[in-house]
């Protein structure tokens, strides 16, 4: 069964009473109410150590929050086993995996899409003629374009990606946000934490932008400016 189907729907993530950190320390958020919600670009600003990351990743359930939920539609992402997690959900590291030994066709092979599909995507990101190669082997800015492939064939309904183009060159970087505008047409919600945010300004895809500032979340208009967005940071 196709993970977009009825066993991974996920409209919406919501965050209730959420304060995130780490224990033994101060919050870095608090206070959070938010739904995200439809499909589209759900974008992330804050300057560096904001609590982008953190915030993410809690999102995603990696991280488990100091207080308040998640839900995942109307169920705790903590009261969902880890083989229907990965139906609804792909996550997508700021770092890329260093010490793999998996080669590019293994890495990609484990979400069992075939491959004519693999092809596709590897085709899409330049990366068909490195196929054999070990992700080890591979660039920083490589091996995170392979783990953008491998992300998008999950074939979740959403995939949350945590500072994707840190280490992709400018050519990749356009051709990342190309195919995840491609992604939303079929239905697909991303939310993306991102320093290369002044790309996606006019995008019609664009469904929300958040932006922390002094340890709160902050709804800023997805039809603004780089020069708003970068304003209120």
């Amino acid at each position: 069964m196709s993970a977009m189907k009825e066993l991974g729907t996920l409209r919406k993530i919501h965050a209730a009473g959420l304060s995130i950190g780490y224990t033994g320390h101060s919050p870095v958020l608090t206070a959070i109410d938010q739904v995200w919600q439809g499909p589209g670009i759900h974008l992330i600003l804050g300057e560096n150590g904001s609590g982008k990351s953190t915030l993410i990743r809690t999102l995603a359930g990696l991280q488990e929050p100091l207080k308040g939920v998640v839900n995942w539609d109307e169920e705790n992402i903590h009261s969902i086993v880890a083989p229907r997690k990965i139906t609804k959900m792909a996550f997508v590291e700021s770092m890329p995996p260093r010490q793999s030994e998996l080669t590019v066709d293994e890495a990609l092979a484990l979400n069992g899409r075939s491959r004519a599909e693999q092809d596709l995507w590897l085709h899409r990101f330049d990366l068909l003629s490195l196929r054999s190669k070990s992700i080890s082997q591979l660039s920083d800015g490589l091996a995170q374009r392979v783990m953008l492939v491998r992300a998008i064939l999950q074939e979740t309904p959403w995939i949350l990606m945590d500072e994707p183009t840190a280490f992709l060159d400018v050519k990749s970087r356009h051709v990342m946000w190309s195919h995840c505008s491609s992604l939303v047409e079929q239905g697909r919600h991303i939310m993306v934490s991102s320093h290369d945010f002044h790309l996606l300004e006019h995008n019609p895809h664009l469904k929300s932008v958040t932006a922390i500032r002094d340890h709160r979340l902050h709804h800023l208009d997805p039809m603004g400016s780089f020069a708003e967005w970068s304003a209120s940071l």
